[in-house]
């Protein structure tokens, strides 16, 4: 385990430094690959992911096989909050969309060292609350926002994610997890790289004009970006 500072996930950077040396060695590092499944619907997960690098989509599958994102997770987090509160059922699935790396630890250890410590189990409530709202942000923005202006949210969090420009990223997946058919995905993403804000080849995506992708972004990308920031800052 490389040391704390070193690390991406910034939770992990913040945990109080009597629980990181309780727990450290407990921590295993995974490589997160493309459409690894972390979460499944109704199965209680032993074990917590903080993502280094990567992206993880938060699915929910309707009863007819629709999909639709509810969420993404990334350095920013952790997959299996709710387990630490006692939601030991989950209702979604929790699927690598741009693969990467994240150290996992059991459930039960992050459960016993924020009982033990106080500023533990602020840093980890602050961020459930996060999580719950992102999960409303999520729901309004499928709802009254553009499917462009969704998709350059969408890739502004996949560049944050992986900290790199180039990345690995299909059609069908991102068209399943967003609720549209591949088709349309496919339309929007030519119109983007038309205008040179991206290159798309071969599931090989380029970021070429981050500053012109975040004037195409709704605004749930900066509020959620600014609320995470109150998870690891927050408001006294």
């Amino acid at each position: 385990m490389q040391s704390q500072a070193n690390l991406q996930n910034r939770l992990l950077r913040e945990f109080p430094a009597a629980s990181w040396s309780r727990l450290s060695a407990e921590f295993e590092p995974v490589r997160l690959q493309r459409r690894m499944e972390l979460v499944e619907p109704g199965v209680a997960s032993p074990v917590v992911y903080f993502p280094d690098y990567g992206l993880v989509s938060l699915v929910k599958t309707m009863t007819d096989g629709r999909t639709v994102e509810i969420g993404v997770v990334g350095p920013e987090g952790l997959i299996g909050v709710s387990a630490l509160f006692g939601m030991t059922q989950p209702t979604f699935e929790a699927i690598v969309q741009v693969e990467g790396t994240a150290y996992r630890i059991s459930t039960a250890a992050l459960k016993d060292e924020a009982t033990r410590s106080p500023l533990l189990q602020a840093l980890i409530s602050r961020y459930m609350r996060y999580r719950v709202s992102s999960l409303a942000q999520t729901a309004a923005c499928n709802r009254l926002h553009t499917m462009r202006h969704r998709c350059c949210s969408w890739l502004l969090k996949s560049h944050d994610a992986v900290q790199r420009d180039t990345f690995t990223l299909t059609h069908e997946f991102l068209a399943l997890v967003m609720g549209v058919s591949r088709s349309r995905l496919s339309l929007i993403l030519q119109a983007i790289q038309k205008e040179g804000l991206i290159d798309y080849h071969y599931g090989a995506l380029t970021i070429q004009d981050r500053c012109a992708l975040e004037q195409g972004a709704c605004e749930c990308y900066e509020t959620l970006r600014h609320e995470a920031e109150l998870v690891i800052q927050p408001v006294n």
